[in-house]
């Protein structure tokens, strides 16, 4: 195979037949690092953004009203978005799964006529890496920008960066429960129990971060650090980059034995 093709096929996503293959596939693999676009317009168009507030509160509103019709009628409520969904009707969260759909699809057009397909198949493969599911429904309206926002962005720059930015996007805070998580003796957790209403740790982020996004399993930490280090991020949820003091328990955390804050 020559060595363009190799190119084309291990750094890139094929040969595209309107393109003659590179005459230098070193020179054409190093200029697409100065080249990379990490906010492709066609993306970016596609996305709700402004309009994400509006379409989550409507789509909290159709819900509440298809249950409460359920309710008076009696009728099964997976029935009646069904039956939303065949007359045409707006079913929950539909704005925000096409929404989703048309994200997608920019996304493929995007990586089809790139100039930079090694850039974009690095981007695959950590949106891959860092992946959040539409299964769950809270993040339909979030997952098509997460990739825009978070990993684009950090793609060419340091591990570091991305982490950061992946493991705070509402995305995933919401779809690894992050924004659920209280610190044991919090002030929302003290509220919570005094109501009687047990509210505490959600350690499933913590778990991820290290069995999935960095250290991977059997790789020395134990359940302690796990615990440890879903207290140190108590607070991190989708009201911004801020920790927020009311969800985070007081005293020092000990992760592998070091104290973090």
């Amino acid at each position: 195979m020559a060595d363009s093709a190799k190119a084309l096929n291990r750094f890139g996503l094929g040969a595209v037949l309107s393109e003659p293959a590179p005459n230098d596939p070193k020179r054409w693999l190093n200029a697409q690092l100065d080249q990379f676009d990490p906010r492709p317009a066609a993306i970016a168009s596609a996305l709700p953004s402004g309009k994400l507030i509006e379409m989550l509160r409507d789509s909290r509103d159709e819900k509440k009203e298809l249950k409460a019709e359920a309710k008076q009628t009696g009728a099964d409520p997976k029935d009646m978005k069904l039956q939303a969904r065949q007359t045409g009707m707006a079913a929950p969260y539909a704005d925000l799964r096409e929404a989703y759909v048309a994200a997608v699809g920019a996304r493929t057009s995007v990586a089809i006529a790139t100039p930079t397909p090694f850039a974009e198949r690095l981007v695959h493969f950590w949106s891959n890496h860092f992946a959040v599911s539409v299964d769950k429904i809270v993040t339909v309206g979030l997952a098509g920008a997460f990739e825009f926002e978070a990993i684009r962005p950090h793609v060419m720059g340091k591990f570091a960066d991305l982490l950061g930015a992946v493991e705070r996007h509402p995305a995933m805070l919401l779809y690894l429960d992050q924004a659920q998580s209280i610190g044991p003796g919090s002030p929302l957790g003290a509220r919570a129990a005094q109501r009687g209403k047990e509210r505490g740790l959600n350690e499933n982020l913590a778990r991820e971060i290290m069995e999935l996004h960095t250290l991977g399993v059997r790789s020395g930490y134990s359940q302690s650090d796990v615990t440890e280090f879903a207290r140190a991020l108590t607070g991190w949820t989708v009201g911004g980059l801020a920790k927020q003091p009311i969800l985070q328990g007081p005293g020092p955390k000990f992760w592998f034995a070091a104290p973090i804050h």
